[in-house]
């Protein structure tokens, strides 16, 4: 891991050991620097725990060891709805809105954690920020597109204007036109100043919009470096990739 300025890291994990299980870690000794502003990316094959090391982030599995840091604070034995007020948000892959209500209750759903006052002035900015949304708000969130849902759990998770927005397997099920549009909204919200962490098993999309990646492989981080040249690194061909996204000069 690249060395960085302790006031550069917006979130850390150090030596995180964690799991469903005490006697069973499926994180095992992860040390992790997300700098300001840094879209990141976390790769790996299925099972390597990849979303169990975000959802430990996010307060929803149980840490054995380690600590979690971020601005500086610790929220290893903070409650997940304190991380979110301290500024990390997530969007899990799965259950992540509210399927009977329609988008504008969703919105007010998520905007109870800020002052009365702020509420529709934020509602407001991301109806701004997704337009579908705001055409939409009336629908009920079941209703929507696979992609039209995600980027309302998206904009549920923005509401409390977080630092860092960690997502979970967000192209899952959706055609790849829409995981376009996905990956561009995302990027754009990067853009703006959020540091963002990102699972994904859609390699090529994903690096494309990443700075950086980290190849997790049973737990443990096994490389990681610039997302734009390490789709052609033998060691992730190898790992992860496999035979059919091999580097460029294994395909010569």
């Amino acid at each position: 891991m690249t060395p960085v300025s302790d006031a550069a890291i917006v979130l850390a994990t150090r030596a995180l050991v964690s799991g469903y299980e005490p006697d069973l870690p499926i994180v095992r000794g992860v040390d992790l620097q997300v700098t300001k502003g840094e879209f990141l990316l976390l790769l790996g094959p299925n099972g390597a725990g990849k979303s169990t090391l975000v959802k430990t982030i996010a307060g929803l599995v149980p840490v054995h060891s380690g600590a979690i840091l971020h601005d500086g604070a610790d929220l290893t034995a903070m409650p997940p709805h304190l991380r979110v007020r301290h500024g990390l948000a997530f969007v899990p892959q799965t259950e992540n809105v509210f399927t009977t209500m329609t988008i504008h209750e969703n919105l007010l759903v998520a905007a109870q954690v800020l002052p009365r006052e702020r509420r529709a002035g934020r509602i407001a900015d991301l109806y701004a920020m997704f337009p579908d949304l705001a055409r939409l708000k009336a629908l009920r969130a079941g209703q929507l597109s696979g992609g039209q849902r995600q980027m309302l759990a998206v904009a549920r998770a923005l509401i409390v204007e977080p630092s860092v927005l960690i997502l979970d397997e967000p192209s899952a099920g959706l055609a790849p036109k829409v995981v376009q549009d996905v990956f561009a909204n995302l990027k754009a919200i990067n853009a703006a100043g959020v540091t963002t962490v990102l699972v994904e098993q859609n390699v090529k999309a994903a690096l494309a919009i990443a700075d950086r990646a980290i190849v997790l492989v049973e737990g443990e981080v096994r490389l990681e470096g610039d997302a734009r040249t390490l789709g052609d690194d033998a060691v992730v061909a190898e790992l992860y990739l496999g035979s059919r996204h091999r580097p460029a000069e294994a395909r010569r």
